[in-house]
């Protein structure tokens, strides 16, 4: 028999995206209306939100139906190993990169770049044979979403 996952775990987790879903939107409606760009700054959060709710409600739809036939197995067998200190790493380099921001000490590129290059390295298991790929990843997507949001969506970044 397969690994099954708990349908009762997708449900709760449904229940949080859908709240969180919820929070961002209402949050979303207090942003200020267009004045130059045509769908305002409210858009991608609004849309954001509304696309989180409708995937949470089919993740409870197809979770639905295995409530009764879900068999919880004793012995799990799996080949992830838990690495607490790189999601608390992770969490304070996340944290330096929005006081880099709000603080004005770097731009968002640059700023991006680092941030992006060192999770990416810690990632990847300190492999410094993966550091120039990781390194173009974080070039390509940084200023990817930099063009992105500033000349397509017309939004600010710092």
């Amino acid at each position: 028999m397969q690994n099954q996952v708990d349908p009762k775990a997708d449900i709760l987790l449904a229940i949080g995206m859908i709240i969180f879903s919820a929070v961002i939107y209402i949050g979303s409606l207090e942003l200020p209306p267009p004045r130059y760009e045509p769908m305002g700054s409210a858009a991608i959060p609004k849309g954001l939100a509304v696309i989180m709710t409708f995937l949470s409600i089919l993740l409870v739809i197809r979770a639905l139906p295995h409530l009764k036939s879900y068999e919880a197995t004793k012995t799990k067998i799996t080949d992830i190993t838990p690495r607490p200190r790189l999601a608390v790493a992770i969490f304070a380099i996340t944290v330096v990169f929005i006081a880099v921001l709000d603080f004005g000490l770097l731009g968002f590129m640059p700023a991006g770049v680092l941030f992006m290059t060192a999770i990416g390295y810690l990632m990847t298991h300190r492999d410094l044979k993966r550091l120039p790929y990781v390194i173009a990843f974080s070039v390509i997507m940084v200023v990817g979403n930099f063009y992105i949001f500033t000349k397509i969506f017309y939004i600010d970044l710092p």
